[in-house]
Order: structure tokens, then sequence, then C-alpha cells
């Protein structure tokens, strides 16, 4: 009987892991921040996606699109930062499955989720816009200088998971897809499995795209990550050498650096957005 044990454990995780704020907590932020911050959704072909945003007229947007699992609220502490607000306009955008944006309905297409996030950033007419992606938000916006390349004047990738021979195979994620899987496997799970399966395949898709990436580029990366490897950092070497302003390891550090390292990262914005020294 202990399987059954199990089962109603991870059904109870189910019921209650989320990595995004609840209704309650999304409002007493925003509440909080009334005059700096809206909550809006877009409807794109039939799909939602939810963003949250500062619109004071400056010239630039940043843009952040996170990693999987996670939503906008992995960069609330940015949104509310003075610092940022009297400088800069932002968003923080929920990818397709995530946070508010058609929650549970996963998209494995990079292709795809870079024109959702896209036509979120058609609503602002901004100057300059640079594009922040933490873990699988790298190669999202990547994807978005590729195919889109009038809606980025900067990219800055924390932790990104851009290299397809480092995409290794993981024993339990086929399992997750099987009926047992799915009942017990919390939903940002779940989403998060069905987009990093197919990666390295989508991966493999962008490598001859790389060479039409020309804007200024800075990569940050821990160099003990055990989520996304460091060598991540290196294929950008590589890849986009001709754009790259830099490439910053933070020595002992692991994979959440958006909310260990909130002033290297603010740095690095101020860096793209005033080109380098």
């Amino acid at each position: 009987m202990r399987w059954l044990t199990y089962i109603f454990l991870a059904m109870f995780l189910n019921s209650c892991m989320e990595f995004r704020y609840s209704a309650q907590e999304m409002n007493e932020f925003l509440t909080f921040n009334q005059d700096k911050l809206t909550s809006d959704t877009l409807l794109v072909d039939g799909q939602s996606i939810h963003f949250v945003y500062s619109d004071n007229e400056h010239n630039v947007l940043v843009v952040f699109i996170h990693g999987s699992p996670g939503s906008w609220d992995d960069f609330s502490r940015y949104l509310s930062t003075d610092s940022l607000l009297s400088n800069y306009d932002m968003v923080s955008i929920d990818r397709p499955g995530f946070g508010y944006s058609d929650y549970g309905l996963a998209e494995p297409s990079l292709k795809n989720q870079a024109r959702l996030m896209c036509e979120v950033l058609k609503k602002f007419d901004h100057e300059r816009k640079i594009l922040v992606g933490h873990s699988l938000g790298g190669p999202v916006i990547a994807r978005m200088a590729m195919d889109f390349p009038e809606m980025a004047q900067g990219l800055l990738f924390l932790a990104p998971s851009i290299d397809p021979e480092m995409e290794k195979f993981e024993w339990f994620r086929p399992l997750i897809k099987t009926w047992l899987g799915d009942l017990v496997t919390p939903t940002d799970f779940w989403v998060s499995n069905e987009e990093i399966v197919p990666l390295k395949a989508e991966l493999t898709k962008m490598l001859p795209l790389w060479s039409g990436i020309s804007i200024p580029c800075i990569v940050i990366h821990g160099t003990k990550d055990t989520f996304v490897p460091v060598q991540n950092a290196d294929f950008a070497k590589k890849m986009i050498a001709d754009s790259l302003i830099r490439v910053k390891y933070l020595e002992g550090v692991h994979h959440f650096i958006p909310w260990t390292h909130a002033p290297v990262i603010v740095e690095a914005i101020d860096e793209l957005v005033s080109g380098p020294d």
C-alpha cells in the first residue's frame, strides 16, 4: 500500500505547488504598485498571453522572459525597483502555459513562443527594447531576435539553455508523459516537461540562425549551475562572437541568478542601454 501513499502525496503536491503568484498575491502586488504597474492579457490566435508592465514614456523598454517552470513574477523585484523605473519602462511576460497565459497548455515550439512574445511587444512603441531571458527564456529571446530583429536592440542571457549538445536525456521525463505521471505531476512541472523534452531538437533548428544576431549581447552564468551547464555560455561565445559584449562567469554561483544577483543584472541592463565603455 506504500505506492498509494506516494500517489496521494503527489496529488496533494499537484494541488498546491505552483510557480506563480496566486490571484490574491498578484492583486496585492499590483495594488502596492498601483501607480507604477499594470496587468494585461493579449489574445493572439486564440491564445491568451498575460503580462505586467510599466509605461512611463521612457525611450527604453526592458523585457523579462522567465525560465521553465516560472512566471512573470520571477522578475517582480525588478518591476518595482525605483532605479529601473526611473530610467526604463518594463514588461514581464508569462510564457505560454505558465502564470496566467493559458495555464497548463504547453507550447513546445520556440518559434511559436517567440512569435507570441513579439505580439505583446507590438503594443509598445519604445525606440529601444532590451530582452532579458533566464534559463529557457534564453533561447526564447534568441529566437525573438532571429525571427523579429526589429523587436530587439540588445539581449541579456541569464544562465541560458541554448546549446543543443548540453541537452541530455533525463530518464524521468518520459514517465511524466504516462497516465500516472500526468495524474501526479504538478501543472507547472508538466508544462515544463512538455517544452524541455523537445528542446534539443528546437535548439538544433536554431543553429543556422545564430549568425543573424547582430545586436549587442551579454551572457551571465554561474560556474556551479547544475540545471543549465556553464558550457552554454561558451556556446554563446562561439555563436555570437561578433555581437557579444562580454560573458560574465559568476564563480561558485548556481542557477537562480535573477534572485541572487540582481545588482549584476541591473548593471548589465544599464550596459546594454548605454553601450560598452
